[in-house]
């Protein structure tokens, strides 16, 4: 879900927290159209899990986020 607008037209750079204790890591993310986005981290990530929360932040703005599956 994009809660700050529409998707973007095209990748963007932001910081991706995929659980309530992870610290938000660099990724690009691609949106892949209204409901949809495709993260991929600067650095691998741990333990990310199908049904965990995904949230897409720049600065303190939160642009979205979703259910990883």
């Amino acid at each position: 879900n994009w809660v700050a607008g529409p998707p973007p037209a095209a990748d963007i750079r932001a910081q991706v927290q995929i659980r309530s204790r992870h610290e938000a890591a660099s990724a690009t993310v691609r949106p892949l159209g209204a409901d949809r986005m495709a993260v991929e981290f600067d650095q691998p990530q741990t333990a990310v899990t199908p049904g965990q929360a995904a949230v897409v932040f720049q600065g303190d703005e939160v642009l979205g986020g979703g259910w990883i599956d």
